[in-house]
């Protein structure tokens, strides 16, 4: 599980780049770990064609992956995001995120994780 405490949290949606995403950076600039949580706000044909019709996670390495979250849980600090073997392999990570938050994100975060990766 890869584990730091995000500095930087944001959820935004971006309609000129058909965007809705959530970073969590471990430090205030962006930099260090970093897990960002991305998804289109709507799919074409060639999306679909390709599997690109759902969420993507990225982290700092420019690794990316589109599916893979198998449980995401809010808790009092926190946030994990557990992932299939697959999307583990290709972010580079083993089983997971568990990053720590400040609590004042946690209702934002609660609502964004529930709009890219459903329940």
């Amino acid at each position: 599980m890869r584990k730091f405490h995000a500095a930087a949290v944001g959820a935004d949606e971006m309609q000129d780049i058909n965007t809705y995403a959530v970073v969590l950076a471990e430090r205030h600039d962006g930099t260090g770990m970093r897990l960002e949580i991305q998804k289109s706000l709507s799919f074409d044909d060639q999306d679909q064609a390709n599997g690109m019709d759902t969420y993507c996670l990225c982290t700092e390495s420019g690794a990316c992956h589109y599916g893979g979250v198998t449980r995401w849980m809010v808790g009092e600090n926190s946030i994990e995001v557990l992932l299939d073997e697959q999307a583990s392999s290709a972010l580079g990570v083993d089983g997971g995120f568990h990053v720590e938050v400040s609590g004042q994100y946690l209702p934002t975060l609660r609502e964004a994780l529930q709009r890219l990766l459903g329940t």
